[in-house]
Parts: structure tokens; sequence; C-alpha cells
């Protein structure tokens, strides 16, 4: 009897600790480039893609040591999708192994997303407009019909009803109602988007971020864009990011004025650059399991850290170099 109550046990614990590593949070750090890297050089510093399992304490590189990469998510079955100057690059095995999912005609992407519940449809957002896969990255579909200029920084894929798209764009932001088979410019008059953000607390209300106009918010299907009051107008909004506990606390990266945090849900703003060398934030990310921690990418700064949320910031890795995309599954 004793011995098969042991092995109940050591079967729990097996089960436990199954449930906890499932639960275990990845944070995917794209690094594009260096300024430490010298042409010719024996000793460059390996850029690309690094993860994290311990809330940005310490990174391990995965991939290849030189490719440019903007952006990295995870979808649904844990695939690795990775946005790269040469590519969608793609890997089964948590990072091990790659292979480039696209063809030489889709390079320069600079986001890519994969659908909330299908983890074989993702989008491409690319210096080419919008590329589509249905079939896991095996074929892909160029989707810019309505597009007058193609040039695409990021796109956003609607959690509560995933054929419905936005796309930031050099002449404003651009929805489409049918996964991106047709597209139509939508409000926000300003110079350039940079990036869109739903809010995982309230699906009918999305961010924007924009090329020296600042922050702009659409809340609950409204008619128009809204420029956020009492944010500096004229800065461009690299990263907007929430903290998934507290819907009221919001962070934005910005050029030149580092992060600014919101406490209310966008009423006022506090900028929180204590600690940051580089005022040039470009990626953003809050750490689900302990929503105090929060990283900060940098242009030619590297990654920042900090744990009291965003009051101080630590300089963490990655010496002089672009941290171009944080994201966390």
């Amino acid at each position: 009897m004793l011995r098969y109550s042991i092995i109940a046990v050591f079967a729990a614990g097996l089960c436990c600790g199954a449930i906890l590593h499932a639960q275990q949070e990845t944070i995917y750090m794209s690094v594009l480039n260096s300024r430490k890297h010298r042409l010719g050089a024996l000793d460059n510093p390996t850029v690309g893609l690094f993860l994290s399992t311990d809330q940005g304490a310490t990174w391990h590189h995965r991939g290849w040591e030189y490719t440019r990469a903007f952006y990295a998510e995870a979808g649904p079955d844990g695939a690795i999708w990775s946005a790269c100057g040469n590519g969608v690059l793609r890997s089964t095995d948590g990072g091990t192994t790659w292979r480039i999912a696209t063809g030489w005609q889709i390079t320069e992407v600079l986001k890519v997303k994969v659908h909330p519940k299908d983890a074989h449809t993702a989008y491409a957002a690319t210096a080419y407009g919008i590329f589509k896969t249905t079939d896991g990255g095996e074929t892909w579909r160029e989707k810019n019909s309505g597009f007058q200029k193609p040039f695409a920084a990021d796109v956003v894929i609607d959690r509560t009803k995933p054929s419905r798209l936005l796309a930031a764009t050099e002449e404003g932001v651009y929805r489409s109602a049918n996964g991106g088979d047709r597209w139509v410019r939508v409000g926000a008059k300003v110079k350039g988007v940079r990036t869109i953000a739903q809010d995982p607390h309230d699906g009918k209300t999305f961010w924007l971020g924009t090329e020296e106009d600042g922050l702009f918010v659409y809340r609950n299907e409204g008619a128009a864009w809204a420029s956020v009051q009492n944010f500096p107008k004229s800065l461009t909004v690299y990263a907007i990011v929430f903290d998934p506990s507290v819907g009221s606390v919001l962070y934005v990266g910005t050029h030149g004025g580092g992060v600014y945090r919101s406490l209310d849900g966008g009423a006022t703003w506090k900028q929180c650059s204590a600690g940051l060398k580089n005022l040039d934030v470009h990626s953003l990310v809050v750490v689900p399991s302990n929503s105090r921690i929060v990283l900060a990418g940098t242009l030619n700064g590297g990654l920042y850290r900090s744990t009291d949320g965003g009051n101080h910031w630590e300089f963490n890795s990655q010496e002089e170099g672009q941290v171009w995309g944080l994201s966390v599954r």
C-alpha cells in the first residue's frame, strides 16, 4: 500500500511540475544590431533573438548569431515566429532549430503577429506591406489592397474578432474587416504611425503611437481617434504596453523622452526614466508573473530593467545594442 502511495505522490509531483512548466512565461528579445560591431572583427557581439525564462534576469541566444531581428512572438502552439531582415523565421522546438518561412519576395519584416486561436495563421508587417499565411508559413499572400503606400510598421489582430485587423502605416491607420483582403484608412490624421496596441482589459479600446504626433486612443468603437491629453504632443511613440494585472496602468516608450507611465488609464502621465542612460526607448514589456518588473529596449543603449514599476531602471544587457522588439508569452 505504501509503495502505491509513493508512486501516486511522485506522479502528482510530475503532473504539478508539468503544469508549472506549461505556465512558465518566456520573454522574447529581438536585437537588431550593435554599435560595438566592427567590420571584419572576429569578436563582434551576437545579435538576433534572445529568450529569458526568469523575468529578464538572464538571457539565452536562440538562432543564427548575426540575423537582424526586429520582433518575435510565440503562437498558441508554442511555435516561435521571428520578424527579421531576411524574412520570417519559424521554430517549433523553442528556438533550437529554425527555417526561413518566407521566400525572397518578403524581406524587411518589422512585425509578425500570430492569430490568437489559429496557430497556422499569421501576418507579417513589412516595408512592402502586409503578407498573410494560413498554413504555418508554407505559403504567403500579399494583402495590400486599399493601401496607397504599402509600408507597414505594425499590424494588430483584434482578439475579440480576429478577422478584423489594424495596420500602422506611414499614412496613418488602416482597418480590415476581412482578414486583410481589403483595407480602408480610418481617422487619426498624423504624420505616420509607429505602433498600435489593443487594451488587454478592454477589447474595444486601441492605442496608437505616432511619428512626432504623440499618443492617440480609440475607445468603445467611437467615431474617431482622439489625441491623448496631458501627453507630450510632439513625441514619437515607439511602444505601448499594459500592466496585465492592473487595468489602469500602461507604459509608453518614446524617442528622446524615455518611458512615460499612466496609473489612471491615460488621464495623466509621468515621465519615468530615472536610471535610463538612453532615452530612445523602442520596445517595452511587462512581466505577467510580477508586473512590477518592466523591461525597456533602447536604440543603441541596450536593455534596461525596472523592478518597481518603472520608477527606477538598471542596465540589464546588450551594451550599445538596438533592442528593437520585446514580447512575452
